[in-house]
């Protein structure tokens, strides 16, 4: 099984990035109150992304292209034999 990262919205409408093969462990978890959701208006994954691309870019440098950023860890994962001790 391939082991990459995804963003979804859970029906609680919270939204989490979690990685594919483990999802009851999301690595970033994000609720909004119910003004911020009034406001905007359904577009809570889009400024989930934006968030979680903003502290990736405060770690790791420039980053363009956040769907580029889960490819390449998604590629990274794949090629990783993961170990759990």
């Amino acid at each position: 099984m391939t082991n990459y990262l995804e963003l979804a919205q859970l029906p609680d409408g919270s939204i989490v990035l979690r990685r594919s093969d483990d999802k009851e462990n999301p690595i970033v978890k994000i609720e909004f109150s119910k003004e911020s959701k009034d406001f905007l208006k359904g577009q809570e994954l889009s400024v989930a992304k934006e968030m979680i691309r903003a502290g990736i870019e405060s770690v790791s440098g420039n980053l363009s292209d956040l769907d580029e950023f889960f490819d390449k860890q998604r590629e990274r994962f794949s090629k990783k034999e993961n170990i759990v001790h």
